[in-house]
């Protein structure tokens, strides 16, 4: 599995590292969500554009992003708009939601951005292309909030993601059972011991999945998601105590 550098963290390598959602639904909260994370120990974060009350304003959407930007100017940057069919909050049609990926590449503010596998061959392609001219890493996904589906399927669609030009693979799918957040591991390890060429982001959600979480290094996922306050997904942990965890199993 090959790293990728963003700003001066890198991905891929050594212990998983931790990604705090900033989660707020206007620009004040989002300012305070951020002012928020003093003391908290991370690594990069996400901003969730689609839990703003005004994420069908683009303006407003990017304006919010710049003064995510302003505020943590070192810190690597995901930029996120969850669709509704992928478990997001708000939602979007798909031109306006490959209007918002291409404006959010060029804005300059997003060092990676979040683009979902299943939201159209042509607009995903489309989005990818723009990304990498903007020199914006990708992060291209898939969020199964139903099922989890068979292994072979869950390595299939992280190997077509690698193949279409994701500097990063995500997936994540909902646990029935304890045999289906082994299967999520199976396929991690899997697709990271045969196929990977770019790091990983894989999770099983919810309280049954949220080993998968805190596993990453010894199955192949490089980054996981710790709540600051609200989280985005079920089952993420506290970003604190998912730190201790990754240091603990981390050790020889």
């Amino acid at each position: 599995m090959n790293s990728i550098r963003v700003k001066n963290l890198i991905i891929g390598s050594g212990r998983p590292k931790i990604c705090v959602p900033l989660v707020a639904d206007t620009p004040a909260a989002l300012q305070a969500a951020v002012a928020g994370l003093l003391g908290v120990e991370y690594d990069l974060v996400e901003f969730r554009a689609d839990f703003l009350n005004a994420a069908a304003d683009q303006a407003q959407v990017l304006a919010c992003l710049k003064s995510v930007r302003a505020q943590l100017p070192d810190v690597p940057l995901l930029f996120t708009f969850r669709t509704f069919a992928e478990g997001g909050a708000c939602e979007m049609a798909p031109a306006d939601y490959f209007d918002l990926l291409h404006a959010a590449a060029a804005s300059g503010d997003a060092d990676l951005i979040d683009i979902e596998l299943f939201a159209g061959d042509e607009g995903v392609q489309a989005a990818i292309a723009a990304a990498k001219a903007h020199g914006v890493a990708v992060v291209l996904c898939n969020h199964d909030f139903q099922q989890t589906p068979a292994e072979a399927e869950i390595v299939g669609r992280l190997c077509r993601m690698q193949d279409w030009g994701a500097d990063i693979c995500k997936i994540a799918v909902m646990p029935q059972s304890a045999a289906d957040v082994l299967t999520l591991l199976s396929a991690t390890e899997t697709m990271q011991r045969c196929h990977a060429r770019r790091p990983l982001i894989t999770m099983a959600m919810g309280r049954l999945g949220m080993v998968s979480r805190l596993a990453g290094e010894v199955f192949g996922s490089a980054v996981s998601f710790g709540a600051a306050g609200q989280a985005s997904a079920p089952g993420q942990i506290d970003a604190g105590d998912l730190r201790f965890i990754l240091q603990m199993l981390a050790q020889d």
